[in-house]
C-alpha cells in the first residue's frame, strides 16, 4: 500500500479523466508516430495501442512523471516493438532508433526544454524571413514540396533554406549546449529533414 506521502506525487488514469487525457495528448503522440513511421494508419494504429494499454491497465498504472512523458515513453516502447518486429534488412534502422529514443532521454535529463526551445526561437527570429516561413512550416510537418507550393518557391530554394537554417541552428546550439551538441543536432536532423 501506498504511504500518504507517495499517493500524493501518483497519477492514475481514471474513467473521469480518461477522455481529457486522450483528447489532451492523442494529437502530440499521433505526430510522434508519424514523424517515425510516415504512415498515417499505423501511425494511428499505435498511438490507440498506447492508449488500449492505459486503459486496460489504468488499475496497475502508477505514474509519478507528467502524465506526457508517461504516455511519450509508453509510445516509444510501441515504435522500438515495431520496429524489432521488421526484416532483417531493416534491423539496422531499428538499432539507430532505439539509439536515437536513448539520446532524446539523455536530451531531456541534460537540458531543460525551456533553455533549448529559447535557443532555437531566438535562432528562428533572427533567420531572413524566407527561412523562417519554411522553419514554421518544417516545424508543423509540411513536406519540401508542400512548403514550395504554399511559399510560392522552388523545391530547391527550400531544401537550401532548410540546409543553411539547420547550420544556423547548429552553430547557435554549439554555443549554449557544447557538451550536447551531437544529441541535439541529431534530433534536430531527424526531426527537420
Amino acid at each position: 500500500m501506498d504511504s500518504p506521502a507517495q499517493e500524493a506525487k501518483l497519477f492514475r488514469f481514471t474513467e473521469e479523466n480518461y477522455t481529457t487525457i486522450f483528447n489532451s495528448y492523442w494529437r502530440k503522440l499521433y505526430t510522434i508516430a508519424y514523424r517515425r513511421l510516415r504512415d498515417t494508419e499505423l501511425a494511428k494504429d499505435m498511438v490507440q495501442e498506447v492508449f488500449v494499454y492505459c486503459w486496460q491497465q489504468r488499475e496497475a498504472i502508477r505514474i509519478t512523471t507528467s502524465v506526457e512523458a508517461y504516455l511519450r515513453s509508453a509510445l516509444q516502447y510501441q515504435l522500438v516493438a515495431h520496429f524489432r518486429k521488421l526484416d532483417i534488412n531493416d534491423r539496422a534502422f531499428a538499432y539507430l532508433y532505439e539509439r536515437m529514443v536513448e539520446v532524446e532521454a539523455h536530451m531531456r535529463d541534460m537540458l531543460t526544454e525551456q533553455d533549448l526551445a529559447k535557443t532555437l526561437n531566438t535562432e528562428l527570429e533572427l533567420m531572413p524571413d524566407t527561412m523562417r516561413e519554411i522553419f514554421k512550416l518544417r516545424i508543423r510537418d509540411y513536406t519540401v514540396v508542400e512548403i514550395a507550393q504554399s511559399l510560392n518557391l522552388a523545391e530547391k530554394t527550400v531544401r537550401n533554406n532548410i540546409a543553411k537554417g539547420l547550420h544556423r541552428l547548429r552553430n547557435a546550439v554549439s554555443k549554449d549546449f557544447p557538451e550536447d551538441f551531437s544529441a541535439i543536432c541529431l534530433s534536430l536532423y531527424v526531426l527537420l529533414t
